[in-house]
């Protein structure tokens, strides 16, 4: 397990290293509300779109239409819980998260299992618990290298424009969560009207003090 790095406004520090207060917000939160640097309307969903011409035809209904569609898979962002995370120490990053302050967390391992132990005891959490592991970062009009319809991998695609972020994301979902949804865009298909549906949600996990697996760190 990579060592990771938490950039954050440094009046939120003491919360997070002196009492473990992690704070994970839906996927919604992070489509409507992070702007251009972390915020991605596709949070969630994973866009297949090889900018050529596709075919959709009905056999029912015998209905034929051409154009540059695309296909979307997509889990509930409202019921996916996401604290984000990164494996690459810079300055850079710093700097474009608008953050004064970066944890390292030198026992990953560790800081993960807590998380664990703690939302186990949640009945209102998704039987698989807590999922962690790197964001998938991917081109829309290349082959995915991951399962585009497992609803859970869902959770941890980007958009490779955001690639340099380098992303280690921890995430859960509600009892309800991890639900496939598939559709077929528009090719002038806006996200953001359908980003702005969606209700933002946060949930604070608390698992006490962190100084024995993280530190302040400097970039």
């Amino acid at each position: 397990m990579p060592v990771l790095y938490k950039y954050l406004p440094s009046r939120y520090a003491p919360e997070f290293l002196d009492r473990g207060e992690i704070l994970f917000r839906n996927l919604t939160y992070f489509r409507q509300h992070e702007g251009k640097v972390r915020g991605d309307v596709y949070e969630g969903i994973h866009k297949n779109h090889p900018g050529t011409d596709i075919v959709l035809e009905s056999l029912t209904q015998g209905i034929r239409s051409v154009g540059k569609f695309s296909l979307l898979n997509s889990t509930n962002a409202d019921l996916v819980f996401a604290f984000c995370l990164s494996k690459r120490l810079s300055k850079g990053l710093m700097t474009e998260f608008e953050c004064d302050a970066c944890i390292e967390i030198f026992k990953p391992d560790e800081f993960i299992r807590r998380i664990r132990f703690t939302l186990a005891r949640l009945t209102s959490v998704h039987r698989v618990g807590l999922l962690a592991q790197p964001v998938h970062y991917y081109h829309p009009a290349e082959p995915a290298l991951f399962d585009v319809k497992e609803p859970k991998q869902l959770a941890f695609v980007k958009n490779e424009f955001y690639k340099e972020q380098e992303e280690f994301r921890l995430c859960f979902g509600t009892r309800q969560a991890f639900k496939l949804v598939q559709q077929i865009a528009q090719p002038h298909h806006d996200p953001y009207d359908d980003a702005m549906k969606g209700q933002c949600k946060e949930k604070l996990v608390r698992v006490g003090a962190l100084h024995d697996v993280a530190r302040f760190v400097l970039p």
